[in-house]
């Protein structure tokens, strides 16, 4: 018997509240852990406040915030470019690299790689189609276009453009 659509919706939120519970380690938070990951990953011309926030859906505020914690933590660091001294890249730090090493999403990812392979990709599968859908309703709802392709089946050069290193 299929389980309800509402059942499933209710599993799904309590492994993200789990997941977001177990973010709050090494004295970081879940925006923190996420602009690490971002910054690990970004490539050279995304280092920056307004490309971290474009990628993650927040405010410039907002990510200014999150950013101006971890260069307090000595997790990120600010280099001026040497042909363009307005220009400003946000590097991560040795430091940085050491706390990704306790990054809280390997518990989730530990726990997908138990999953058999008809199962990791069914879950894949079925993730990249909820978040399209979802994604398609918000610009639906905010009268933009929207939709294209899911997070899970984005090609190198899509993944390029957003400015985070293809992996």
């Amino acid at each position: 018997m299929r389980p309800s659509a509402r059942a499933t919706a209710e599993v799904m939120a309590q492994v993200l509240r789990t997941t977001a519970n177990l973010a709050f380690t090494e004295g970081l938070n879940p925006a923190q852990w996420a602009a690490l990951r971002y910054f690990a990953q970004a490539t050279p011309s995304a280092r920056s406040v307004v490309a971290f926030a474009h990628y993650h859906g927040t405010t410039k505020g907002t990510a200014s915030q999150t950013i101006a914690a971890l260069l307090k933590k000595g997790y990120l660091e600010r280099h001026r470019s040497e042909r363009d001294r307005r220009t400003v890249s946000l590097i991560l730090t040795e430091s940085g690299r050491s706390v990704l090493a306790h990054d809280p999403l390997n518990e989730l990812a530990t726990a997908i790689s138990s999953l058999s392979d008809p199962q990791h990709t069914a879950i894949a599968e079925g993730l990249d189609h909820l978040l399209r859908t979802l994604l398609t309703r918000r610009a639906q709802r905010n009268g933009a276009r929207g939709g294209g392709r899911g997070a899970f089946h984005r090609t190198a050069d899509e993944k390029q453009d957003d400015g985070v290193a293809a992996n």
